[in-house]
């Protein structure tokens, strides 16, 4: 969804609400584990959909949490269908609400990225289960991330289109464009084998920092890319896909291009392996694939244009030692009366953040990414 100062377009709103698998399948979801009198919390409420949907499901109160100005929307519509007496609209960011008046026993939110976990599921949802009931169940309960080899025809046309731009050669750029994440709704005939899903992620568990899947070849020629989509269990048989071929909802394949192309035989099987390092940052991953001996190890960063090092630290992905101070934040230790600090330790900083707030992060690395995205925030207004 695009916010923008506290702004929800419209149009993207409606293409979701629009899309009748997507809201079908969390309608089912939802009325198979909603229970008459439950308490349910709807994280990033949006529209308020989700939220009404519990209601209807017999809920005796619903929290729909909305950081934006979507909870305007939300009230209307909430109010509009007389539901206002069990919906009570919340706007706050998920990190800042230490509890809520009861615990709710469902925690229900559409946080599904093209790349399923690309939208902080995992962080949000553990961040509600502090103030839910020890036995809160989530919808999603979990997803698989589905992986198939491919020859996407739109990757083929978009390279070789900048070897002509208004009648200059940048050929060059398409040395980047090979190593770009990109979202594209590929067509069966795209792929060189079947699609195979790899280990199930509970949705409340630790992010995943690496996953791996074992991918086969039906087709002969070279594999150009990786393409990956999702299944979601929402409920007890109650499923979402976004695989290849199947009924297309407004989610996206990701395209993981591999350069040079990896030759593959029918019957070969590729070793797949994703590093989302910062997930939220499709710019920040890398991914490895593996045939016959032959390894095609791409990163996205080096899609990007600047120095590598320069790049990490500002998508706050900076593995960990101490950082140079940059000039904003002198200003700001300044201004605040404080001597500004020849490097700063990310470490520290994450440990009087831990301790300041023990309720605002799921875990410790949330905490340090936490720290390191303020640090970008600073650098950059100081731009």
């Amino acid at each position: 969804m695009t916010f923008w100062l506290g702004y929800v377009d419209p149009a993207e709103q409606a293409t979701m609400l629009l899309d009748r698998v997507r809201v079908d399948a969390y309608a089912r979801a939802i009325a198979a584990t909603v229970r008459p009198g439950d308490v349910v919390v709807d994280l990033g409420t949006g529209s308020g959909v989700l939220a009404m949907l519990a209601a209807r499901a017999g809920a005796r109160r619903v929290y729909a949490v909305e950081r934006s100005g979507a909870i305007a929307l939300a009230r209307a519509l909430i109010a509009h269908n007389q539901l206002a007496d069990v919906v009570e609209p919340v706007r706050a960011d998920v990190e800042a609400i230490d509890a809520l008046p009861e615990a709710p026993r469902v925690i229900v939110a559409e946080l599904l990225g093209h790349f399923a976990p690309a939208e902080d599921v995992h962080r949000l949802y553990r961040l509600a289960r502090r103030w839910a009931r020890p036995d809160a169940v989530t919808i999603p309960a979990s997803y698989q991330l589905v992986f198939a080899a491919a020859r996407p025809a739109a990757l083929a046309r978009e390279l070789a289109a900048v070897a002509d731009v208004a009648g200059l050669d940048l050929s060059p750029l398409a040395e980047r464009l090979r190593h770009r994440p990109s979202y594209a709704r590929l067509a069966p005939a795209e792929l060189c084998g079947p699609e195979v899903g790899g280990v199930a992620h509970d949705a409340s568990a630790p992010t995943p920092t690496r996953v791996t899947a074992a991918v086969p070849i039906a087709t002969a020629g070279p594999v150009t890319a990786i393409a990956v989509s999702f299944v979601a269990t929402l409920a007890p048989g109650v499923t979402l896909t976004t695989a290849v071929g199947a009924a297309p909802t407004h989610w996206l394949q990701t395209v993981l291009p591999i350069e040079p192309p990896l030759p593959a035989a029918p019957g070969d099987v590729l070793e797949v392996e994703v590093i989302p390092r910062a997930v939220v940052a499709g710019g920040t991953w890398a991914w490895t694939v593996r045939n016959r001996g032959e390894v095609r190890a791409m990163d996205a960063v080096d899609a990007l244009v600047g120095e590598r090092d320069d790049l990490l630290a500002q998508l706050g992905v900076r593995r960990g030692g101490p950082l140079p101070v940059a000039p904003a934040v002198a200003r700001l230790a300044v201004a605040l009366g404080a001597a500004p600090p020849a490097q700063l330790d990310v470490e520290a900083i994450t440990d009087r953040l831990c301790a300041a707030w023990p309720a605002r992060y799921a875990d410790r690395a949330d905490a340090r990414q936490q720290a390191l995205l303020i640090l970008r925030d600073l650098d950059r207004v100081g731009e």
